[in-house]
């Protein structure tokens, strides 16, 4: 705490911020004192209710568990532990079934694709071979078509030596 210097008139402290430092801490002091006992008295009535509900042997500090409530309660965490591991094994046994499951069905399709895309390649193959064919006979017809126009719109080449004589 830090606290004003007295008028000139006079030396040390103002008394007055000093006395209101010593109520605050009074007060504060107090109300610690009040929790305290009101604490203490919490748990008083708290060992009671722990005496009276026989938990604890009463050799040991109060609310420490009879030997019977500590074998109960780890018999019943071991239950609970088996439990938990056969709920995941079982779990682990469904992702293998279903992964088996899921593998045998992409291979039942993956042969049913592969037979059918033999039957698309003999059928692809054979479509190929018509389109070739069609394409040459469209080749050999515009070749024939473009050798005609030529000739028909170039003038014959024995006209032309006959006109220059």
């Amino acid at each position: 705490m830090s606290f004003p210097r007295a008028p000139l008139t006079r030396r040390g402290y103002s008394e007055e911020a000093v006395h209101d430092a010593l109520r605050r801490c009074a007060a504060t002091v107090t109300a610690l004192m009040e929790e305290n006992d009101r604490l203490r008295t919490d748990m008083q009535r708290q060992r009671d209710w722990v005496r009276a509900n026989n938990i604890g042997d009463g050799s040991g500090p109060t609310g420490v568990p009879p030997v019977d409530a500590v074998l109960q309660q780890a018999r019943a965490q071991q239950s609970a532990e088996q439990t938990v591991t056969a709920a995941r094994e079982q779990a682990r046994n469904m992702v293998r079934a279903a992964r088996a499951q899921a593998e045998a069905i992409l291979q039942q399709r993956w042969e049913h694709a592969s037979q059918a895309a033999d039957g698309d390649q003999e059928e692809t193959e054979r479509l190929i071979s018509y389109l070739r064919q069609v394409a040459q006979s469209l080749t050999v017809t515009a070749d024939q078509y473009a050798t005609k126009r030529t000739q028909m719109l170039s003038p014959p080449a024995s006209t032309t030596t006959s006109h220059g004589a």
